[in-house]
């Protein structure tokens, strides 16, 4: 082994050159194999686009050029390796699970993805990461000791001048293979990308390209003009689509009351689409009868999302920003990034200016995508999450909460307000992995047709949750019909789910596209129109007739025409990514050079969590009050306790030492990666040391 290394140290010291460019060459390879999924298709990549697989190479190579600056050359050669080769192999995994391949905005998932992996992988799948993750690092440490170093001093001003050098030779080479169209800086389709382009660009892209670049274009100038020309005027106002015109009325606090401005409900279905409208298999009966009846009777279409098999966090942004994703970073979720610091314009903001409340629910984790902070800064009031909702719901075999949960939930927030409400609801029963092995017994929807019976097996399981989603959806419009409170409810598919579809297997051969639909019971006129989801909230405030918001205004203008040109698609785009920088990264020009809005205290939960008493008992003590879930903590003196939820108004703690003196009781709402969501009013108890005896 000593005589090998010492072998190899030589013959890499004659050609350093050579010998780094063909361990790039390698690695290279290795990592389009992972991300191909294949032997063969890296060739032909190799064969067909050999300066993309060469500039891939380059952004390697240039990683090697890091070994002139140290005398562990052959260690720090193998660190780049292993680090290159788990990259990779990350990407191999994660596209076993979904669509979209491994990226930079991953990295800022990391706490998501720990909260949900084990719906994904079994203990086993943990226990051998954990082993050979601790394998790896003992490896690197043996290597360490063993592999010979380098006995001449490096020369670090040359070698930082080449590694400087060689980078910018390398921005040189995107710079240029982008204007001439070799190299692309904004993926539309991720997936697609990374096989034009070949993993490494792609990754080390979506590393350092996050937000939008400034347009070209872009000047206050531009946006008045665009202001001027193309945003509609600012009205509330009812379309001549209603059956008969009513005036606007308000309450005596000056709120919208719902005879006048209905409820307007957005119902975002996880991974929910049309199994019907799959091309490579059967079903043995339509799985979505209430949807597809919604569709025959309702305002109706196919929507473009920015996701596929993941990603439903973008799909909501566009939803309730109207901004197109296609101008942020590659595979960007702008929770994660500008949304963390920056307040932006939404339909939350727009439609409480004329006095509507913003709510939001979702029956998952508050802090899945960051949500229980970023909401505030979309100008929602409230945010009811999975740790707000009662016990006793029920949960698929992957541990997801069924979404039937939701219509109490709704029902909750529409009767927790006097004016009209705006609800945006987020179900999670959809949600991916589908188990490849069986573990329905008497499905409602058998599947027939695939290949195998693990695509069987996993198809099978998908369409159960979807069959039990139409179903809810069905429970839902009957509450909302019974309710007699005017409303408007869009429904649609955040994306398509994680189970290698592809174009040639759909029906309408785009994997972009889920559809919606538009219930109502205002008398809306029946219209069929696709939309892109950042449109979706602009078609619908235009459809119930009310003008609002920047971004809403200008997609209306766009909308009101039936069919554009090739050339005003690309104008209205353009003009698009200058809105957007301008109110997120800009002067804020459309707003005369402020943004009119503040991040809101939002509120977790609609009912308060509340404590009315607590009880001292010789074992430990008991708290009384209201709205208690299995995700209630108590905390003495700031300190968690260990708690047992009796029932939704009563916690019981055993064990507890109470201080001399006044003791702070509050109840805290806990997510389960320990993140405090919201904390009670706090109740004081006086102890005195002789009361325990």
């Amino acid at each position: 082994m000593r005589a090998y290394m010492e072998n190899l140290r030589r013959e890499a010291g004659k050609h350093p050159v050579l010998f780094s460019f063909m361990a790039a060459v390698a690695l290279n390879f290795l990592v389009e194999i992972f991300s191909r999924r294949s032997l063969w298709k890296p060739v032909v990549f190799l064969v067909t686009r050999p300066h993309i697989f060469l500039y891939n190479t380059c952004i390697i190579f240039w990683c090697f050029s890091l070994l002139l600056l140290v005398k562990r050359k052959l260690f720090l050669g193998t660190v780049i390796s292993v680090v290159w080769l788990l990259l990779g192999f990350v990407n191999l995994v994660l596209l076993g699970c979904r669509v979209t391949p491994f990226n930079g905005a991953d990295l800022r998932l990391t706490r998501d993805a720990m909260t949900i992996a084990g719906k994904y992988l079994t203990w086993w799948h943990l226990v051998l990461m954990g082993a050979g993750l601790l394998l790896l690092l003992a490896g690197l440490v043996f290597l360490f000791r063993k592999l010979p170093r380098w006995q001449k001093k490096p020369s670090y001003i040359k070698g930082t001048v080449f590694v400087l050098f060689s980078l910018l030779a390398l921005f040189g080479l995107s710079g240029l293979g982008m204007r001439t169209g070799l190299l692309a800086d904004q993926f539309g389709n991720l997936a697609q990308a990374y096989l034009d382009y070949g993993f490494p660009y792609c990754f080390a892209n979506s590393l350092v390209n996050t937000g939008i670049s400034r347009p070209e274009d872009y000047s206050v100038e531009a946006v008045q003009e665009i202001k001027e020309e193309e945003i509609l005027p600012e009205e509330h106002v009812w379309a001549p689509l209603i059956e008969e015109e009513r005036p606007m009325a308000v309450d005596e606090q000056g709120v919208a009351v719902t005879r006048q401005t209905p409820n307007i409900i957005f119902l975002q279905l996880e991974s929910f689409s049309d199994p019907m409208k799959y091309l490579h298999m059967r079903c043995s009966r339509d799985p979505i009868p209430n949807f597809r009846k919604l569709k025959e009777q309702y305002s109706s279409g196919y929507l473009w999302v920015p996701a596929v098999g993941a990603g439903t966090a973008n799909t909501e942004f566009e939803v309730i920003t109207g901004m197109d994703l296609d101008f942020f970073g590659p595979g960007e979720y702008p929770y994660k990034t500008i949304l963390q610091k920056q307040v932006c314009e939404s339909l939350c903001f727009d439609l409480k200016e004329i006095g509507y409340h913003a709510q939001a629910i979702h029956n998952n984790s508050g802090t899945f995508y960051d949500r229980y902070t970023v909401f505030s800064q979309l100008g929602f009031d409230s945010f009811t999450s999975l740790e707000y909702m009662a016990a006793g719901y029920e949960k698929t075999h992957m541990g997801w909460a069924k979404d039937e949960m939701l219509t109490k939930q709704i029902a909750k927030v529409m009767k927790s307000t006097a004016g009209a409400d705006l609800i945006y609801t987020i179900s999670v029963q959809g949600h991916g992995s589908y188990p490849e092995e069986k573990v329905l017994d008497a499905p409602a929807v058998t599947v027939s047709g695939l290949p195998s019976e693990e695509e069987t097996n996993a198809m099978e399981y998908y369409v159960e949750q979807v069959y039990e989603m139409d179903r809810f959806v069905g429970e839902l419009i009957e509450y909302l019909e019974d309710c007699g409170e005017e409303t408007v409810l869009i429904l649609y598919g955040d994306h398509l789910p994680s189970l290698d579809l592809t174009e040639e297997k759909l029906e309408n051969g785009d994997v972009f596209q889920t559809e919606y639909v538009i219930w109502d019971n205002i008398g809306l006129e029946r219209s069929e129109r696709d939309v892109e989801a950042y449109q979706l909230g602009a078609w619908v405030l235009d459809r119930i007739g009310i003008q609002r918001g920047t971004m809403f205004r200008y997609h209306q203008g766009w909308l009101q025409e039936p069919a554009h040109t090739e050339a005003e698609t690309e104008d209205y785009l353009e003009d698009l990514k200058i809105l957007e920088y301008d109110i997120l990264y800009g002067d804020q020009d459309v707003f005369e050079g402020k943004i009119p809005y503040e991040a809101t205290e939002l509120h977790m939960g609609v009912q308060p969590i509340t404590i009315s008493q607590v009880m001292l008992q010789s074992r430990g003590l008991y708290v009384t009050g209201w709205n208690y879930t299995p995700f209630s903590v108590v905390y003495l003196n700031g300190e968690p306790c260990e708690t047992d939820v009796v029932s939704m108004n009563m916690l019981y703690c055993g064990d507890v030492s109470l201080e001399e003196g006044e003791n702070e009781i509050t109840v805290c709402q806990v997510s389960e990666d320990n993140i405090v969501l919201s904390v009670s009013e706090p109740y004081t108890v006086p102890y005195k040391p002789q009361e325990q005896e």
